[in-house]
């Protein structure tokens, strides 16, 4: 250990790790490369849509239809499909969102929250889908999805054994903070991608963690259920219903939770999947919602009688809890609002950088080297 606090050069397993991550980046640079750059633009991935599809996102002036119009226009626009939930505007998407489905296919559609008029559907096809496909499974469906589950673990390992490597020893440390410029050419790269790597690791490792979740999220959750339960929280159920008695009209339960909370704002509807399923209407502080994170306040209802059900306790959050509520929004940078969403563009291009900047460093000391020296034999 001191051996390695003073002159990690000359320790076996540094060198043996520095190999590790080499390879590593080489064999898997180009991959860090592409669904880095990606997932950096998608950060603005609404701002994309909306210059792909304007009319998709253009309100007309107005007051705000009642949220009940909008099950009614997706209703009506979409008669054999289920409605899952409405969306009211947000601070990134001035126009309602709405998901229809029939079976296991979903649809993205948007309408004018003053007219209540569907405005259209997200295409299936489009240069922002594959931007979006190209980074969630590398255009190759679900084998992809299971090859961007793997980059994420060898993301991850070289992270670890990056920051082994970083270490310079205790009369250097502070160097591999810095980028010294007076330096020739090739110590300046050597520093850009020392120094990049250290102030960049515990939000790259991050992503690569949260990666993981979305690949596997159901082994993800177990695991971290391993690590510190999960709070399991019930929703309160509808009565069962009499024969051929129809769940009320949504606008009346609608206007039935607004009862509950008049000062504030219908931010979500949810729709009951099943005859035992609750209709839930979320509420929020502020419009329009903030996105993220933001703090929704339920409320219940029976869908068949318009009763007002028990909200569930609020449980007192586990660490497992506050890993599995942050695990989406830290990958995709959609909290805080723009300054986080900038942060996480300027910083998503670090794993770019690095493998540049380390594929010079692999291509200059092995691929030239080995190059020159076959030349002069």
């Amino acid at each position: 250990m001191t051996t390695f606090l003073y002159r990690p050069q000359t320790v076996l397993l540094r060198r043996a790790l520095f190999q590790v991550h080499l390879w590593t980046g080489v064999c898997a640079g180009l991959y860090v490369f592409v669904v880095c750059a990606t997932g950096a633009a998608l950060v603005f991935r609404i701002d994309l849509q909306r210059v792909a599809h304007p009319h998709l996102f253009a309100p007309s002036a107005g007051e705000p239809a009642h949220p009940a119009a909008m099950l009614d226009s997706v209703s009506q626009a979409y008669p054999d499909h289920g409605i899952s939930f409405i969306d009211a505007p947000t601070t990134e998407r001035q126009t309602y969102l709405a998901y229809p489905f029939k079976g296991d296919v979903y649809l993205a559609v948007l309408l004018d929250p003053a007219t209540a008029r569907v405005l259209g559907e997200v295409p299936e096809q489009g240069w922002v889908r594959t931007l979006q496909r190209l980074h969630f499974d590398l255009l190759a469906g679900r084998t992809g999805r299971l090859v961007n589950g793997i980059g994420g673990g060898l993301l991850l390992a070289l992270c670890l054994t990056g920051i082994v490597i970083w270490w310079q020893g205790l009369a250097n440390w502070r160097r591999g903070f810095v980028v010294d410029t007076r330096r020739g050419r090739r110590r300046i790269n050597w520093d850009l991608h020392s120094a990049t790597g250290i102030w960049t690791v515990v939000l790259i490792a991050t992503w690569a963690v949260t990666g993981l979740y979305f690949v596997w999220p159901a082994e993800f959750r177990n695991v971290v259920n391993a690590v510190s339960p999960i709070t399991v929280v019930s929703a309160p159920a509808s009565g069962a219903p009499a024969t051929g008695v129809a769940h009320r009209p949504w606008r009346e339960l609608i206007d039935r939770a607004r009862r509950e909370h008049p000062d504030l704002h219908v931010a979500q509807v949810v729709l009951p999947l099943d005859a035992t399923a609750a209709f839930r209407v979320m509420f929020s502080r502020v419009t329009p919602t903030p996105v993220g994170l933001p703090e929704l306040t339920p409320v219940y209802l029976d869908q068949y009688s318009g009763a007002i059900l028990p909200s569930p306790p609020e449980p007192r959050r586990t660490f497992g809890d506050h890993v599995m509520r942050w695990a989406a929004p830290l990958h995709v940078g959609n909290f805080g609002g723009l300054p986080i969403r900038i942060a996480w563009l300027v910083l998503g291009l670090a794993p770019p950088l690095l493998f540049v900047t380390g594929f010079i460093m692999w291509w200059t000391r092995v691929v030239r080297a080995r190059w020159l020296g076959a030349k002069h034999e």
